[in-house]
């Protein structure tokens, strides 16, 4: 599954505490590349059995190993933290099923360059792989306070000195009001403008629990927190988090819960993200996106639509707020994305467009079944946070 959409999940449970069975958990929910158990530097032997799990159910994990973040490549220095990444490499080494190692959450600006160092060194001892990092949500912001600092800028020396070209960052307040959903929006088009322009993937972590303020989503907005993720460009998405525990009075909710059972929240993710791949999983993996617009109400972001927008594309009659994304693949070949992102609401377009330029084509089920527009209009029909794509064919 790995050329498909990714989809991860944080799980924080000690390799002790789990067997390979639950791999298959993981897999039949549809996750990609989700993270391992957790275990130490000395003692990742104890994924093995977990990695050959993932192995023959096609999907592929992130070591979660003690010792190895960027906090530890601080302290010890970049020799002393190589040595300490040999010893957790060497026993997992050429494994298939192995994404990468995690090299920590949340790193403040002054932390910036070591997560730097902990990811180059990984990447030079394992070139294979894949370094994993998690980036606060509003690091963007970290390089707006002073003139000339620029997020993109300092994404391009990343990869340039990492070898990488992916990251992830998270994001939880849309979860919280509609004042939150803005804060979400305008996160989503930073990243997005600055991976753009430097040439770099991200993933967003988004919230499947309940955590102080934040409300555990039902099964529309795990939908929608899908779709608005992929349409503004990110190839994936990172649930936090996917177990409860025992001892964690501020989660709740999560799909799994404290005692093992799956919760209506797994069999809702499960839902939502293999539907997601099934319909858009293989065609949105070759899609870099271009431009972004809004309908129904501003987001201190993203350009409202207007005819002016797109050459095509020319009027959207619709009342509720939606999100509409303009992407190109490898070839050259253009398409759009709309979403419905209303929380509750349905949402109803009537998009119109310049047939003499050019036919779209609706995709469903990864371009399988395709429906050409005859007309110089369609109706689009979504339920809250449903994508529906198409293909701009230029005549």
């Amino acid at each position: 599954m790995a050329d498909r959409f990714h989809f991860s999940a944080w799980v924080y449970r000690n390799a002790d505490e789990l067997t390979p069975d639950e791999v298959d958990i993981w897999a039949n929910a549809g996750f990609t590349a989700i993270m391992s158990p957790e275990t130490t530097f000395t003692s990742t032997e104890k994924l093995i059995p977990f990695l050959d799990r993932a192995q023959e159910r096609g999907i592929k994990l992130i070591a979660s190993v003690y010792g190895l973040d960027y906090s530890a490549f601080a302290g010890l220095g970049e020799e002393a933290y190589a040595e300490r990444f040999k010893i957790a490499y060497e026993k997992l080494k050429g494994h298939p099923a192995l994404y990468g190692f995690h090299c920590g959450d949340e790193p403040k600006k002054p932390a910036l360059e070591a997560t730097i160092g902990c990811m180059k060194v990984q990447k030079q001892i394992a070139p294979e792989l894949t370094p994993y990092i998690n980036l606060r949500g509003s690091t963007p912001e970290m390089f707006s306070e002073q003139p000339g600092d620029r997020f993109a800028d300092w994404l391009k020396h990343f990869k340039a000195e990492t070898g990488c070209d992916t990251y992830c960052w998270d994001e939880y307040s849309q979860m919280i009001n509609d004042g939150g959903v803005t804060a979400y929006i305008r996160k989503l088009k930073e990243h997005n403008d600055a991976c753009r322009e430097a040439g770099v993937k991200n993933w967003a972590t988004l919230l499947s629990s309940a955590h102080w303020v934040f409300k555990y989503p039902d099964e529309y907005q795990f939908m929608w927190q899908i779709t608005t993720a992929a349409a503004a460009g990110c190839q994936g998405v990172v649930w936090f988090r996917l177990y409860d525990k025992e001892i964690a009075p501020d989660y709740h909710g999560s799909p799994i819960d404290e005692f093992g059972n799956l919760t209506e929240q797994y069999h809702r993710l499960k839902r939502c993200q293999r539907r997601f791949n099934d319909q858009f999983g293989l065609i949105m993996q070759n899609l870099q996106v271009q431009a972004t617009y809004l309908t129904g109400f501003p987001r201190m972001s993203y350009e409202m639509f207007n005819s002016n927008c797109h050459d095509v594309i020319k009027k959207l009659n619709i009342f509720e707020k939606c999100m509409i994304s303009f992407f190109k693949d490898e070839a050259g070949k253009e398409y759009v994305a709309f979403v419905n992102m209303e929380h509750k609401l349905p949402a109803i377009i009537n998009m119109e467009f310049d047939s003499d330029k050019a036919t779209l084509v609706r995709l469903d089920r990864n371009g399988t079944i395709q429906r050409k527009i005859d007309a110089d209009d369609d109706m689009l029909d979504l339920f809250p946070g449903q994508m529906l794509l198409y293909r701009i064919d230029r005549k």
